[in-house]
């Protein structure tokens, strides 16, 4: 089967960006969740840890981050 360029879905598409996006991956202990994006988590969506059980959405995870700064600069 030979495939043309016509038939190949856009790279520029939402669901191509979403699918080359890496997976979510939680702070606590650093599980990565294969059926998560983070462009996913950006766009709003929250998932459950599958090994702790934490749950994270975008909010979480900036405030994850902003701490980690916090504690660089000390």
């Amino acid at each position: 089967m030979v495939t043309t360029i016509a038939s190949r879905p856009p790279m520029h598409s939402a669901a191509a960006a979403l699918e080359l996006a890496g997976p979510a991956t939680c702070p606590s202990c650093h599980a990565a969740d294969l059926t998560m994006t983070d462009n996913a988590v950006a766009t709003g969506a929250n998932w459950r840890c599958r090994r702790c059980g934490q749950l994270w959405d975008a909010g979480r995870l900036a405030a994850v981050a902003a701490y980690a700064v916090w504690l660089s600069e000390r």
